[in-house]
């Protein structure tokens, strides 16, 4: 595992402006290749291919969400990613989670019958314990690790107040992606976004409301520069690495420098170094 990934939601808003030359600065920093935030530019998997391949990156995965993963399935097995990974759901019990394990679970059969792994990235909700359990534990319970894989969100999982390295070690095996995420302090576990509330445009984009734009804002900065906060990265990467993670992936929520890219590079280079 010693090359480093970023997800292009960390330069959503460059891309909005040249989605090809944004890839093209991603791939001057350094990066091995991307994990796609779904959404593709406008290009057909052939145009995207020859993109990539033109600037030697590798597309390893898309967030893709569960209800939406199958319509992208022919389009990422022809660029050759592993993985498609479900970003975030909405779930509150053990009885919601078990509902979407089954759905993790049929994107994942459909998946693997392409080549590819389905997956499950986390942000804090999933780490309520209304039982005494987690509820990210009860997706891993309920899913085979044949068909879906788990991507480890370390700077959420460090902000929910979980000790990311000890929870990788109890789940040994089921983190095949780790999100490289700086956590700046602990909140705890915080609610769950209300998607009642979210609005989409004629462009297929989110709308948020103010409210909901104000809370995001307030989780975002907690996303300070990699190697400044709580995270003892030389460690995830031993633990990650030793029960079986495939490739580290950047995800940056903050822009603290008004210059996305140069976060990015800083991101890398630190953990280029680890």
């Amino acid at each position: 595992m010693d090359k480093v990934y970023i997800q292009t939601y960390s330069v959503r808003n460059e891309m909005e402006k040249d989605y090809v030359g944004s890839l093209k600065r991603i791939a001057e920093i350094g990066y091995a290749g991307v994990e796609f935030a779904g959404g593709y530019g406008g290009l057909s998997a052939g145009e995207m291919k020859k993109v990539l391949a033109d600037l030697n990156l590798d597309c390893i995965c898309s967030h893709v969400g569960v209800d939406k993963a199958e319509g992208d399935i022919d389009y990422l097995a022809e660029l050759g990613a592993r993985y498609i990974v479900c970003p975030m759901a909405h779930f509150t019990t053990h009885e919601e989670g078990k509902r979407l394990a089954e759905q993790l679970s049929a994107v994942g059969k459909k998946c693997k019958a392409a080549g590819l792994k389905y997956g499950y990235h986390n942000h804090t909700q999933e780490f309520a314990d209304p039982e005494g359990k987690f509820l990210l534990e009860t997706l891993m319970e309920n899913t085979d690790p044949d068909e879906v894989v788990f991507e480890l969100d370390v700077g959420w999982c460090t902000t929910a107040g979980v000790d990311a390295a000890q929870f990788i070690q109890k789940h040994a095996g089921r983190f095949e992606l780790i999100h490289a995420k700086e956590a700046g302090k602990v909140t705890g576990v915080q609610k769950p976004f209300d998607f009642s509330k979210v609005t989409f445009g004629p462009d297929g984009k989110p709308i948020f409301p103010p409210e909901l734009l104000a809370e995001m804002d307030e989780r975002n900065r907690m996303n300070v520069p990699t190697g400044t906060g709580l995270i003892d990265w030389k460690q995830i990467y031993d633990v990650a690495t030793a029960q079986g993670a495939k490739a580290f992936i950047v995800e940056r929520e903050w822009d603290y420098q008004n210059d996305i890219f140069a976060c990015v590079k800083a991101d890398y280079e630190y953990l280029a170094k680890v």
